[in-house]
């Protein structure tokens, strides 16, 4: 990469001294003013070559691969994936007493959550507010949806409470 923007900024060198030299040998007037006019578009058309070829490649390329590198697909579905749980997280987050909140995706459809607390809250309550937070960011029926909660309480060192739904 360093060797092309070095071959570019050559030839962008190489460009100017000739068009000056060229302004140089000719003789006041109009072709000179010409001259300059043409040395001015060359240097521009050398500018803009490199991005003029990266849009040509990037037109030759499906949209897919651009967007998302090489491979299967199985990078930007974890991806997806890992941003939903994110949004689900931040949804837990904001339930009254909860202090922290992390879910994992242990199947489809499955996941496991480890919710942290300020005070005693309802663990059916909870699993049915994790449901809905992840039904909202997954698009999956909140029916659907398996949720095994891990609660740790204001005074406790180990988890206090476990719950299914």
């Amino acid at each position: 990469m360093m060797a092309l923007i070095g071959h570019w900024v050559k030839s962008l060198i190489v460009i100017v001294l000739l068009g000056n030299l060229a302004q140089f040998i000719l003789p006041k007037g109009d072709l000179k003013k010409y001259a300059g006019l043409i040395v001015g578009l060359v240097l521009l058309l050398a500018m803009v070559s490199p991005v003029w070829s990266l849009i040509h490649r990037l037109e030759n390329i499906p949209a897919s691969t651009a967007l998302l590198g090489e491979g299967n697909g199985n990078t930007f579905q974890a991806v997806v994936e890992q941003e939903q749980v994110g949004q689900a997280e931040a949804m837990v987050l904001s339930y009254p007493q909860v202090v922290s909140c992390h879910i994992t995706l242990a199947n489809p459809h499955h996941y496991d959550a480890y919710v942290k607390t300020g005070a005693p809250i309802s663990t059916q309550t909870l699993v049915r507010y994790i449901q809905a937070a992840l039904a909202v960011s997954t698009g999956q029926n909140k029916d659907q949806i398996t949720v095994h909660l891990v609660v740790q309480g204001p005074s406790n060192t180990k988890p206090a409470t476990q719950a299914k739904s």
